[in-house]
């Protein structure tokens, strides 16, 4: 479906069960980590693999890693995020950051990005909207209210 070859990190990382005291089950439920075997645009992050991979699947047990190559493709990170029932903002979506030609030190905070975030929609911080507790001094305006005008 991605590629050619997929690697999925061993069966030992399987979280504790979920209600395990001291457990912590994050957002992130699967981490895609796609790349080119001989492109450029990769060797960032296939450095950032041959060094840190098996550190990180070790330090996030409850994440699926599945690295998959994918040749004369762009680098991609992709998160597959839970559904969760108690916060209906965050339903399952998925998040994409594409790393092409990043170096093998810019990678690691993209990956940390991903799997520290709760896969809510991004909301942005300009131009909030004014929710007020009280009525408005001029009521609320309709086009029903306006006089009839002749054309």
């Amino acid at each position: 479906m991605f590629g050619t070859s997929i690697l999925r990190v061993a069966a030992s990382t399987r979280p504790a069960p979920g209600g395990a005291r001291g457990t912590l089950t994050r957002h992130l439920r699967k981490l895609f980590i796609g790349y080119c075997e001989k492109s450029a645009s990769s060797r960032g992050l296939r450095e950032y693999l041959v060094k840190n991979a098996a550190d990180l699947a070790r330090a996030n047990p409850s994440v699926e890693f599945v690295l998959v190559q994918r040749p004369q493709r762009t680098p991609l990170l992709r998160g597959y995020y839970r559904a969760s029932v108690a916060d209906p903002t965050v339903n399952g979506q998925q998040k994409e950051i594409n790393v092409h030609n990043y170096q093998a030190s810019q990678v690691g905070p993209r990956i940390q990005q991903l799997l520290e975030t709760s896969g809510a929609k991004t909301k942005g911080l300009k131009r909030t909207p004014v929710k007020s507790v009280t009525e408005s001094a001029r009521g609320i305006w309709s086009q029903f209210h306006d006089e009839a005008r002749q054309l």
